[in-house]
């Protein structure tokens, strides 16, 4: 089965994801790593991981308008691929 443009992009989001959380998650380990050697952390340390973060979360919205756009593109293929019913004639009643 061909996968649609909407679930390559929903693949792609979930590695966008993974990457957003695995990042987080190893500031965090690096952080208590260096507090259980005794080491001084500051309320600051670790947010240089926030300019990487910001563009994950950048790139994550974009995913997502991605998405969206192709459903909404989907739906129009398929609305114009649908043989269109004639319209009924009006009667128009003489006066």
């Amino acid at each position: 089965m061909t996968r649609s443009h909407v679930e390559r992009l929903g693949e792609f989001r979930e590695i966008l994801v993974a990457t957003r959380r695995e990042g987080v998650r190893n500031v965090h380990h690096t952080r208590d790593a260096m507090r259980a050697s005794g080491f001084q952390i500051g309320d600051s340390d670790g947010s240089s991981y926030g300019a990487q973060l910001q563009l994950l979360q950048e790139q994550i919205e974009a995913v997502d308008r991605a998405i969206e756009d192709e459903k909404r593109l989907a739906l129009t293929i398929e609305s114009a691929s649908q043989p269109r019913r004639p319209a009924k004639p009006r009667i128009v009643k003489a006066t």
